[in-house]
């Protein structure tokens, strides 16, 4: 696989990311994952309030200034700058409650802050300090740009650039309370990634139900517009059911029923798909907006796809987990003879070993006429 590419200016966010975890921000800034969570959320609500502008306080300079410096290969958007003379101090908004710590603050959001202090540095001002502000409780934490915290930064971003230019992504975390509430711990999988390398038992990891759950549209000439944050379905002219948003995890559209092109457009905005089938269920297509964009996942799957080796073996997997459901199905849901169950035991089995690229299909091809 070609080496990931080496960002020539690292953003402030980027940074935090990285001393928070070195694979989720892998996974953010190189392999294009991203997925909401409550903690995102409110994060974006916090900052949103800096930029439409709270009561100012005395020194006040600037909201939401972007600055970069090409020297130290970093940028920032600063939402807060105080000022007073040539003496300037960053002020970042982070959601929730000042934590319990030392320092008044995690080190990612030190970190952060630090990297602003810098790009102050480098644009002529004195900055020896900067402010954390926590929305949640409302508190103002102090922290000063120590030599210790300047180099812990500025072996971060030398740390950043090496990861990243390896193309290899970093190790899970062990062990660590961080990936309960992660984003993307459902992409991540870091104890499933662990098991596969070291064994061992597996912590298990409550992730959050989302619920959700499918809007099917039968009626042959019915509908779906958008109305706000709810789907609306109709039907002569009449409005027959509604679905919110956020509550609704596909859509399904039978019998030529249809969706008008806003309400696509939001689905598609949402990574909510929209199935297209027939009145008997027959898959037409799925409708899906551009929300994966994992380039290294797309390279690796083309190259297994042209390796023989790497292929049998996925195969092989594919029809057995194949033949072995549908003898599950069979067994629960069917009345049939014990000969007709043993025969596709035996195709299973069978599918375990193929020999050629070819033979799980004409293993999967007996199975079914079975």
């Amino acid at each position: 696989m070609p080496d990931a590419p080496i960002p020539s200016i690292i953003p402030a966010r980027m940074l935090n990311e990285y001393a928070y975890c070195p694979r989720l921000a892998y996974l953010e800034w190189v392999q294009g994952e991203w997925a909401d969570s409550a903690d995102t959320l409110e994060g974006k609500h916090a900052h949103r309030k800096v930029d439409e502008g709270e009561p100012a306080r005395p020194r006040l300079h600037q909201r939401s200034i972007q600055l970069t410096s090409e020297r130290l290969g970093v940028t920032a958007v600063v939402d807060i700058i105080e000022t007073d003379g040539s003496r300037a101090r960053p002020v970042d908004y982070k959601k929730g409650k000042k934590p319990g710590t030392t320092e008044g603050a995690y080190e990612p959001e030190r970190v952060q802050l630090c990297v602003q202090g810098l790009l102050l540095r480098e644009h002529g001002y004195k900055c020896n300090e900067g402010v954390i502000y926590y929305v949640g409780s409302r508190q103002r934490v102090r922290v000063r740009f120590t030599p210790e915290l300047v180099s812990r930064t500025l072996e971060l971003v030398e740390a950043l650039r090496r990861d990243f230019a390896s193309g290899q992504i970093p190790p899970p975390l062990e062990d660590s309370p961080k990936c309960p509430r992660c984003s993307l711990v459902e992409i991540c999988l870091p104890e499933e990634v662990r098991f596969l390398l070291k064994g061992g038992p597996v912590r298990p990891l409550a992730v959050a139900d989302p619920h959700t759950f499918p809007l099917v549209v039968q009626q042959p000439g019915s509908g779906v517009r958008l109305d706000g944050e709810q789907l609306i379905v109709y039907a002569d002219g009449k409005k027959v059911g509604q679905a919110r948003l956020g509550e609704t995890s596909q859509v399904v559209l039978m019998s030529g029923s249809g969706c008008s092109a806003a309400a696509l457009h939001e689905c598609c905005m949402r990574g909510i798909p929209v199935t297209h089938l027939s009145g008997t269920g027959w898959f037409y297509g799925v409708t899906l907006g551009m929300i994966h964009k994992n380039v290294q996942i797309r390279e690796e799957q083309f190259a297994a796809a042209r390796d023989p080796e790497r292929c049998l073996p996925v195969a092989r997997s594919l029809v057995r987990s194949k033949i072995h459901n549908a003898r599950v199905l069979l067994r629960r849901n069917a009345e049939v003879c014990d000969g007709v169950l043993e025969e596709l035991a035996v195709y299973a089995r069978e599918a375990t070993s193929a020999p050629s690229d070819e033979a799980p299909l004409a293993i999967e091809g007996s199975a079914a006429r079975g």
